[in-house]
């Protein structure tokens, strides 16, 4: 009988114990949130007035992001015209000039979700590297 009631006392105390037990972190990802901040922190570095939005000329800024290979002159083919205009007038959903905390935000997310192949909500360095095409460097 005593050996019971030991029995039952351990198990109670260990139930307490691995309840407690974090969940194992992911080897290799990265969060929305996390991806998002460091997203949100590049594209606010064209906000160049500091007025917490982006306006068409600063967003024309990019230059290189925009589909311009570094020394060249032109954008490579199939790519947008190398002033991102009709990216912008698509990221602009309100049609203000300007892209906002709510326009940035849901572009963000759309982007985070196609880059996250498998839809865990984190992106592994492989769904980067997918993204960015089979020509980019390795990283």
């Amino acid at each position: 009988m005593n050996r019971h009631i030991v029995a039952a006392a351990l198990l109670g105390l260990a139930g307490p114990a691995l309840a407690q037990t974090p969940p194992p972190a992911p080897a290799d990802g990265v969060s929305f949130d996390a991806w998002a901040a460091r997203a949100r922190e590049r594209l606010m570095a064209l906000d160049t007035d500091h007025d917490g939005k982006i306006s068409k000329d600063e967003f024309a800024a990019r230059g290189p992001m925009m589909g311009r290979r570094e020394g060249s002159a032109e954008p490579s083919a199939g790519t947008p015209r190398a002033d991102g205009s009709r990216m912008f007038d698509r990221l602009d959903a309100n049609h203000d000039g300007y892209l906002d905390t709510t326009e940035i935000n849901a572009m963000l997310a759309r982007r985070f979700a196609r880059m996250d192949a498998n839809h865990d909500g984190m992106l592994t360095a492989d769904e980067r590297h997918a993204m960015r095409g089979p020509n980019a460097p390795e990283q």
